[in-house]
């Protein structure tokens, strides 16, 4: 069975081709050198341990914005009800109260809906490749380099890790359309208990990651 990251990192490979970060926000950023967690998998699939600045190397970037993401593993059901009725979402009264409760029927399921993406990828990697292949203490089996991110602001993410778990968001219609559409939880009250809530976060949520080649060439990460 997978781990909560695990499964997220698969779902998020599959909408976009990149790695997630754990926990969702976590401070990444380009550059970053990543290795393997190994027999850490709660504490995501790679940790940062340092910046390819460290090795006196310069990068240059570009901005990227992406489409909005709306993501859940197989077994997240949203219900939406108002006035004490189930309901689509396009049939919500916005100036009513309503209420959209999530499923989570097993372990190591999320959702995550962000209004957008955006972030940064490094554009000079064959000149960075070049420079620290031959730095001392480089290691071209184990350092990856974080080339591209994928950040968001307001967006909501819930998971769970051992247990099935309910959650609800109650408020104007609205409001609940905001949070179905876009992940803003902003004015919204919540109730339950989940192992991961990070309702109305901002930071990075996805990263792409190389490793340089011993001949300083670029190798993506599979």
């Amino acid at each position: 069975m997978s781990s909560l990251p695990e499964t997220f990192d698969k779902h998020l490979r599959d909408a976009i081709n990149a790695r997630a970060v754990w926990l969702p926000g976590s401070p990444i950023q380009i550059g970053d050198i990543m290795i393997r967690n190994t027999g850490l998998l709660d504490k995501g699939p790679f940790k940062q341990i340092g910046h390819i600045s460290d090795f006196g190397a310069t990068l240059a970037s570009v901005a990227h914005v992406d489409v909005s993401l709306d993501l859940a593993s197989a077994k997240v059901k949203q219900r939406v009800f108002q006035a004490g009725v189930e309901i689509g979402k396009d049939q919500l009264d916005l100036a009513a109260d309503a209420s959209v409760t999530f499923e989570f029927s097993g372990k190591s399921q999320f959702l995550l809906k962000t209004p957008s993406l955006s972030g940064l990828s490094i554009q000079n990697l064959l000149k960075i490749g070049q420079l620290l292949s031959t730095k001392p203490g480089w290691d071209h089996d184990d350092f990856f380099i974080v080339s591209e991110t994928y950040g968001a602001s307001d967006w909501t993410f819930l998971g769970t890790k051992e247990n099935a778990s309910n959650f609800e968001f109650s408020g104007k219609g609205s409001g609940i359309l905001s949070l179905l559409s876009a992940g803003l939880s902003v004015g919204l009250k919540s109730s339950g208990t989940i192992d991961v809530k990070l309702a109305g976060k901002s930071g990075m949520l996805g990263m792409n990651l190389i490793r340089i080649k011993k001949d300083g060439s670029i190798k993506p990460l599979d």
